[in-house]
């Protein structure tokens, strides 16, 4: 045995506890870094994100020290961050584009 499983508990059915919540954190990961890509659906990265970082955090407590936990942190970690900036530049660039449509009804006013 190596030293990663050796000291995890194992269940009956040989599941290691707390793997169910590291391969969600991982696929929740995977899903926020590819929906940064959609504009505003840069809000749901953010959201998937969060919950990610919680199911990684529950699968630490449980006592799963592979390396899916890991990657399911920095992915949905990963996640949070970029869809957060994609969202507040998509948001940013919509209000230029408004506050110039704006701006070129007032001046053709005049």
């Amino acid at each position: 045995m190596d030293e990663y499983t050796q000291n995890t508990p194992v269940q009956d059915d040989g599941n290691q506890p707390g793997r169910g919540a590291a391969i969600a954190s991982l696929v929740l990961g995977i899903i926020a870094v590819v929906l940064w890509f959609f504009g505003y659906s840069a809000l749901v990265s953010v959201v998937l994100g969060i919950i990610g970082l919680v199911c990684a955090g529950n699968a630490k407590k449980a006592g799963f020290v592979g390396g899916l936990r890991t990657a399911g942190f920095v992915l949905s970690l990963i996640g949070l961050i970029g869809g957060a900036i994609a969202f507040v530049a998509c948001v940013a660039c919509v209000g230029a584009l408004g506050a110039a449509g704006a701006f070129d009804a007032i001046n053709s006013a005049y």
